[in-house]
């Protein structure tokens, strides 16, 4: 199982949305215009990354057990 985490502003981490597929979870933020990116380890878009007065919207996935 996975779990689609945002990273707003002042780091507030807020769960989602869930899933089986990993797979989907990226497609689902591909469509909102974010990519993976290596240097920041998380995916991010180009409209909100380093930009002062930005959302600070920021994804990663995390894997986790179910039960």
């Amino acid at each position: 199982m996975y779990i689609l985490i945002n990273i707003g502003t002042n780091d507030i981490r807020t769960n989602e949305l869930a899933s089986k597929d990993k797979s989907k979870l990226e497609q689902h933020i591909k469509e909102k215009g974010f990519y993976f990116s290596k240097k920041n380890g998380r995916y991010i878009d180009d409209r909100t990354s380093g930009i002062a007065g930005g959302s600070g919207s920021e994804y990663f996935i995390e894997k986790i057990e179910e039960i």
